[in-house]
């Protein structure tokens, strides 16, 4: 065991140059960047760019939600994983080789978001839900995004935010305690294996605008504090 433990922290050492922020979320955290770094050797070994290491993980995103499409759940589950590990290792190659670009980091955020609109789309589109409750989870989706980079990103930027005692527990921790989109990801993962996409998209529905709505309250809350004091 001991052997393993100190063959992993060789390979993250050595695959892993920069720690990417103070705080992250929960599954990438205690997931996805556990295991990410094997794939950030593994494209190291093969010479490959970053970018196009970004390239191969928005193929499997979109090859994803093609499989959703065609009901080939279980395929679905794992390659979403694997998108998710490559979209780490992506950030990590970029770092070990010194090789960040603007374009990089563009590419980057595109296929995130082509990606996640056609997931979503491919979920909506087969779970055997009402045609409002499918609007409903594509607007969500949507609407958490304006919200989050139009206000909070932007207030968070501005101000110290008065946090409940539960949140500043978790960011203690380096947690950022969110419904966030890597969460979705395992969530989306999970129902495929067990086949209820049905659940699925009302657990996102319900996970999604309480997470928003939350944060905006936090914001609210503030700006109030202030200027009452």
């Amino acid at each position: 065991m001991n052997k393993i433990i100190t063959y992993y922290k060789s390979i993250k050492n050595q695959y892993v140059v920069q720690v990417r922020r103070p705080y992250e979320y929960i599954m990438n955290k205690y997931y996805a960047h556990l295991i990410d770094p094997f794939f950030t050797k593994l494209a190291f070994d093969l010479k490959l760019t970053p970018n196009i290491v970004t390239l191969i993980a928005g193929i499997l995103g979109l090859s994803t939600a093609l499989c959703i499409f065609l009901d080939q759940l279980l395929l679905a589950a794992v390659l979403l994983q694997l998108h998710h590990f490559l979209d780490g290792a992506d950030g990590n190659l970029a770092r070990l080789t010194n090789n960040c670009s603007e374009f990089g980091a563009k590419l980057d955020q595109w296929f995130d978001q082509v990606v996640r609109f056609a997931l979503f789309l491919s979920i909506a589109w087969v779970s055997e839900v009402s045609i409002w409750i499918k609007i409903l989870f594509m607007t969500t989706i949507y609407i958490d995004l304006l919200v989050i980079h139009k206000y909070v990103l932007p207030f968070i930027k501005k101000n110290q935010v008065i946090r409940s005692k539960w949140k500043e527990w978790f960011m203690s921790k380096g947690i950022i305690p969110a419904f966030d989109i890597f969460l979705i990801y395992f969530l989306i993962s999970l129902f495929s294996i067990i086949g209820n996409l049905e659940l699925l998209v009302y657990i996102i529905l319900v996970g999604k605008n309480a997470d928003w709505i939350y944060r905006v309250w936090e914001c609210v809350k503030t700006k109030y504090y202030y200027k009452k004091a």
